[in-house]
């Protein structure tokens, strides 16, 4: 793991699916659109599907400053984010036990909330948006793990004859043209 952060720290019970290359981790942790935050809200975690960037150790996330994910935060800053891509479906050939092929990045992260205008920032075409108040979030690693079972990369060390059953290529960033990123003047 030489050039990796000190925060990446993988520490898998099943050490065959720990995924060690930071590089790649990193690469996949920067093309996926969406992720999953998990908040501390009482007796029960909350968890939502939020668009993010990674950026310098942090997931940069935004959203509304009224809402319950932004409660939540202010009384907790601790938060998980979650990352993952299910490749396929993996099955023996004689038996009815099925699994996935599969990559998952858990973030255990520190928030740090900050107001902003959307008018004065590029994140919403939207006019009625671009009048409000919101988020932007600041979620620090403290501690990063990752995972894949991919059978192709050595996600098989039975050696076991699968049968794959490969889902549509997955969303990645990487599959949108430039177009998509260019700032549109207002």
């Amino acid at each position: 793991m030489t050039g990796a952060p000190a925060y990446f720290q993988n520490d898998c019970r099943r050490t065959a699916y720990a995924w060690d290359d930071w590089d790649a981790v990193a690469a996949f942790v920067a093309d996926q659109p969406v992720c999953r935050i998990a908040v501390n809200d009482g007796v029960w975690p909350y968890v939502v599907a939020q668009t993010y960037r990674f950026v310098d150790g942090a997931f940069r996330l935004h959203f509304s400053r009224r809402g319950r994910l932004a409660a939540a935060l202010e009384r907790d800053p601790n938060c998980t984010i979650e990352i993952d891509q299910i490749v396929s479906l993996i099955k023996e050939p004689r038996a009815t036990h099925a699994s996935a092929e599969y990559r998952s990045v858990v973030a255990r992260c520190t928030a740090t909330l900050e107001n902003v205008r959307l008018e004065n920032d590029v994140l919403s075409n939207d006019p009625i948006a671009a009048t409000r108040t919101i988020y932007a979030v600041r979620a620090s690693v403290v501690a990063l793990s990752a995972k894949k079972r991919i059978l192709d990369e050595g996600g098989n060390p039975a050696g076991i004859d699968y049968q794959r059953h490969a889902f549509p290529a997955p969303v990645a960033l990487s599959q949108l043209s430039p177009e998509a990123f260019a700032v549109r003047p207002r």
